[in-house]
């Protein structure tokens, strides 16, 4: 109740309680929502070598005639690169067969350690493995002729009388036949392993089969 000056009462309501600016609770901001993060999972890489495989080497390539093969390439193309440079490095032909036996040195390695490091390329139905077959087909042929072309140059350099190696120009001469005849081989087995992989196969219906 409040009496003014005039003696008249005024009933007033009751007291609100007024928020102090302490009290007054600001509303939190809306959480923002968070950036799905792309997540690279293992399983999700091309995988190299299948989960089956891993972990493994296939050291009985080594054994095996494609194995033997690659050896005594090594081998022979690591004596040839040195009687080359041994003959006359100065000329032409010595310099051919020179890089030609580096490389079949450097390329074969890399075969074999392939071979050996990833094994599922040995096997017959993994789909990477005509693709390594069409690879070696090609660089076999092309230096089964290459090295048939060095055979004739270091006979050519050995006839000559002003070559001071000639015994080194004859030895190349010799390991190049050898090796002329080893990528010969390798081609013809690359060439039916390849024949082999694209052979279509008869499918047989048992409701086409007659009594």
């Amino acid at each position: 109740m409040m009496k003014t000056e005039e003696g008249t009462t005024v009933e007033l309501g009751p007291a609100k309680e007024v928020p102090h600016s302490d009290d007054i609770t600001i509303p939190t901001a809306s959480p923002k929502k968070e950036k799905k993060k792309l997540q690279f999972h293992m399983a999700n890489k091309v995988k190299i070598i299948p989960t089956n495989r891993q972990g493994q080497l296939n050291t009985g390539f080594l054994a095996t005639l494609p194995g033997v093969l690659k050896i005594a390439e090594i081998v022979l193309s690591s004596i040839a690169f040195i009687l080359a440079i041994c003959a006359d490095r100065r000329t032409t032909t010595a310099a051919f067969t020179e890089h030609i036996s580096f490389g079949c040195v450097f390329v074969v390695t890399g075969l074999l350690l392939g071979y050996v490091i990833f094994p599922h390329l040995t096997l017959k139905d993994e789909a990477t493995r005509e693709g390594l077959i069409v690879v070696e087909l090609l660089f076999y042929g092309i230096n089964t002729v290459l090295n048939f072309i060095s055979i004739w140059l270091m006979v050519h350099l050995s006839a000559s009388w002003g070559t001071d190696g000639r015994g080194a120009a004859i030895m190349t001469a010799v390991i190049c036949v050898a090796l002329t005849v080893l990528f010969a081989i390798e081609t013809v087995l690359k060439l039916k392993a390849w024949r082999g992989e694209n052979e279509p196969q008869s499918v047989v219906e048992a409701g086409n089969a007659q009594a």
